[in-house]
């Protein structure tokens, strides 16, 4: 039977050095950046939605044909703190991330530290 594990299978239907896609993307083909800058105003209207969002309202977007109405519809609290992160990450930067390194693998009991140094050298 054959297996993704089995080192001996070869599941790639391409040889080493040959490409899944030869001729690359087509010609004329908009990348999703490009189309999206395009048709909201430079993502203003983006941004104008997240901050309705953000603010408990529903946003103004134009409604696909055949979908309901939305003037009954309640934004989550949820919905409103994920547009607040999203708007703040992207105006502000993403906050630093910080690693507590106060205590070391070593610390631990169960671990000597001859063992450990033995682990990183492989």
């Amino acid at each position: 039977m054959a297996t993704a594990n089995n080192p001996n299978n070869n599941l790639s239907p391409w040889k080493p050095g040959q490409s899944g896609n030869p001729s690359g993307r087509p010609r004329g083909t908009r990348d999703l950046a490009g189309y999206v800058l395009e048709t909201t105003d430079g993502g203003k209207e983006l941004v104008d939605a997240l901050v309705s969002i953000a603010r408990g309202a529903v946003p103004n977007l134009a409604v696909q044909k055949g979908s309901r109405p939305r003037k009954y519809q309640q934004v989550r609290p949820a919905d409103q703190l994920k547009a607040i992160e999203m708007l703040l990450d992207r105006g502000f930067g993403r906050s630093p991330q910080q690693l507590d390194i106060a205590h070391s693998v070593t610390d631990r009991p169960g671990i000597r530290r001859v063992d450990f140094e033995r682990r990183l050298r492989r």
